[in-house]
């Protein structure tokens, strides 16, 4: 089956939690604000994110997304996981997937080594999982995640492990000049592994996070759209959603590391609404209007 996005507004209203304080890459499309948390503390904590999903959860959100940097990189991920499944929300974890192979070498915003965490320790708690996959090989995943060296054949390995754990898993491609036309190959090697979705989104040049690529890697107009026009499975087992960069304005609501909630407020950009504990009352007006602004839209 496929479906090729036309409207950006989520089937459930999500939070996406990007808690994870660093990564085990550098990408050169990151759109992520950290929170700095790396240099200067103050990590929200798992209790925090749980209490204020709580009350979220009172106001229509439906799901919580775990992403990052990379979530799993947050000493407390475990159970975070946990308390957000408790709460009876559905969880789904954004990650690069190297800490599911062991202890992972910090590559940006950090340094050091941060602990592995084990497939079963969280495989009760999250609904799904979604991992990059942005070439058919080590050259072309270079191109745009930098920091690892066998990246593509570690990403595979993390599907294996997700697969015979029995969690649901697909793959995340952020399309680019440098693998447009290898989207085929890409859309092959998740049906191989035995992906369920695999979701192409158009490359944002708007991130925070300089790089000289930015102007080489983005797309002309209509290009995103005539490459992903027919991209379909093969098999008729691999769900295919292509999001262009026009389909996914306004959709999200962020807390950051250090317990910020944001939405992106246009090139390299955000607004700020508060922290979701010591500003708790603006955040959930934000929320609120958020919801309703996705509502108003999905109409």
């Amino acid at each position: 089956m496929s479906e090729l996005a036309t409207n950006s507004v989520p089937k459930d209203p999500t939070i996406n939690f990007a808690i994870g304080p660093n990564c085990p890459v550098r990408c050169d499309g990151c759109y992520n604000f950290f929170g700095n948390t790396a240099l200067s503390g103050e990590l929200v904590t798992a209790a925090e994110v749980i209490d204020f999903a709580g009350a979220a959860q009172v106001e229509g959100v439906t799901q919580a997304t775990l992403s990052g940097g990379d979530p799993l990189f947050h000493p407390e991920i475990v159970p975070l996981a946990q308390g957000l499944n408790g709460l009876g929300l559905k969880v789904k974890l954004d990650t690069v997937g190297t800490a599911f192979l062991g202890d992972a070498r910090i590559v940006y915003k950090g340094k050091g080594t941060a602990k592995g965490v084990a497939v079963a320790d969280i495989a009760q708690s999250v609904d799904y999982v979604n991992i990059p996959l942005d070439g058919a090989c080590q050259t072309t995943v270079a191109n745009f995640r930098r920091g690892r060296s066998s990246l593509f054949d570690e990403t595979v390995a993390v599907a294996g492990l997700l697969r015979e754990a029995g969690v649901s898993f697909g793959f995340n491609t952020v399309a680019n000049t440098s693998n447009l036309d290898e989207l085929p190959a890409i859309r092959d090697i998740a049906e191989e592994v035995g992906a369920t979705e695999w979701q192409v989104f158009e490359y944002d040049p708007n991130g925070p996070n300089p790089t000289t690529k930015k102007p080489k890697l983005k797309l002309a107009p209509g290009q995103f759209d005539e490459a992903t026009r027919n991209l379909v499975s093969t098999s008729g087992n691999l769900k295919v959603v292509c999001k262009s960069l026009a389909t996914r304005t306004g959709a999200y609501f962020l807390v950051d590391d250090s317990g910020h909630a944001w939405k992106p407020a246009g090139e390299g950009l955000r607004q700020v609404f508060g922290h979701i504990t010591r500003e708790r009352d603006l955040v959930m007006g934000a929320l609120g209007r958020h919801i309703t602004e996705l509502q108003q839209s999905a109409a």
